[in-house]
């Protein structure tokens, strides 16, 4: 192995983004979430007809806050914001275009 293939190891590059500290504290929050969530839920058992609107509430907001700890630190959104874009933009034209394609063949199944 010539020094060449040395310089080119993955493990040598500089590191970017959270570091093991981050990801544990954001593992930490997420068990907390979803300890959080099953506390509400337990407590809403117990008198469903009073209290499902306010714990479904409760754990929707839980779940959001969950979905962006995992958005922005484990897939890794933090670091590479700008090549999101890349990525969101095409998708939301090809859902559109799916949406504008199948329109007719749904319209004329309810119709039947």
């Amino acid at each position: 192995m010539t020094t060449d293939d040395r310089d080119t190891f993955a493990g040598d590059e500089a590191h970017h983004g959270p570091g093991v500290k981050a990801y544990l504290i954001v593992f930490a929050g997420l068990a907390l979430a979803t300890l959080v969530s099953f506390a509400t839920n337990r407590w809403a058992v117990g008198d469903l007809a009073n209290r499902a609107h306010t714990s479904f509430a409760i754990i929707m907001a839980v779940s959001v806050v969950k979905t962006c700890l995992v958005g922005a630190f484990f897939m890794h959104l933090i670091v590479d914001w700008r090549r999101l874009y890349y990525l969101i933009i095409p998708a939301f034209i090809l859902g559109t275009m799916m949406m504008i394609v199948l329109l007719p063949d749904i319209v004329l199944a309810w119709h039947q």
